[in-house]
């Protein structure tokens, strides 16, 4: 009959046993979760680069960002006039829109994980708030004196009724009187042509185009961060594992296994 360990000897095995086992189960419990914490982060970066591309696909209509559309190219200020006489109506409405992922891309946890192009979307970023911000004060400008605004709008107007406008082959035609067919007072004449310098400002400088020297025109900015993003998110991949990583993948298995082959000795089993 085979003699049962002392108790010491038996306490000293199982512990030896449980400490391998833990010791392994530890280690692969811990690659487990820095593999699912790398999937999350990977799906948050993905994540954030589809919010990314649905806001830029917002700005590329005020970029200019069609296939082969060159933006406002530079001009003389008589052919802006002439090309844009609307320039100088202040009833003008510029419309703005909002771009939180973007605005707040700094703060995002995933900011780090974007590298290389969290500078053209910053850039991006300020291209978009300088643009803003000069339509802000445009508005309050062109609103700024209501009797100056209404008497200047007036002029504007079409000087017949609307069944007239009605039956006319471009009804459009009758809302655009050039500027240069109205009688303005020198106060209106001041008016508008701030007015007119405001949407230049606007239009060729901020937005810009092809042949801006401004590299921070929204024209440009909006593209090298576009282009930026295009090309990281071709490239993204879940960020993998340490290199180190297999070497203790090795050494928690074998542990697993001597304590296995240990118990079976125990049992008499091998």
């Amino acid at each position: 009959m085979k003699q049962l360990p002392d108790i010491f000897t038996s306490a000293t095995f199982w512990a030896s046993i449980a400490t391998m086992w833990a010791a392994a189960g530890a280690w692969f419990t811990y690659v487990a979760a820095a593999v699912s914490s790398r999937q999350q982060t990977h799906e948050a970066i993905l994540s954030l680069v589809e919010g990314l591309e649905a806001e830029l696909a917002l700005v590329s209509d005020w970029a200019s960002g069609g296939e082969g559309d060159e933006g406002y190219l530079a001009k003389t200020r008589a052919e802006l006039v002439q090309e844009h006489p609307d320039w100088l109506n202040p009833s003008r409405m510029v419309f703005t829109f909002n771009t939180p992922v973007l605005s707040n891309l700094t703060n995002s946890p995933q900011a780090k994980s974007l590298g290389s192009i969290i500078r053209p979307l910053v850039l991006l970023n300020h291209s978009i708030r300088r643009l803003f911000d000069s339509i802000a004060r445009y508005q309050v400008f062109a609103m700024g004196d209501v009797a100056l605004y209404q008497s200047v709008l007036e002029k504007f107007a079409p000087k017949i009724g609307l069944v007239d406008i009605a039956s006319l082959r471009d009804p459009e035609a009758a809302f655009m009187a050039l500027p240069h067919q109205i009688a303005w007072t020198a106060h209106e004449r001041v008016y508008i042509n701030h007015i007119f310098l405001m949407n230049e400002s606007i239009h060729q400088t901020l937005i810009g185009g092809a042949d801006s020297k401004d590299g921070l025109c929204l024209y440009k900015a909006f593209r090298t961060a576009r282009k930026a993003l295009q090309e990281f998110k071709e490239g993204m991949k879940r960020e993998p594992l340490p290199g180190w990583f297999p070497l203790l993948h090795i050494v928690a298995g074998a542990l697993a296994w001597v304590g296995f082959w240990q118990l079976m000795r125990w049992f008499g089993i091998l």
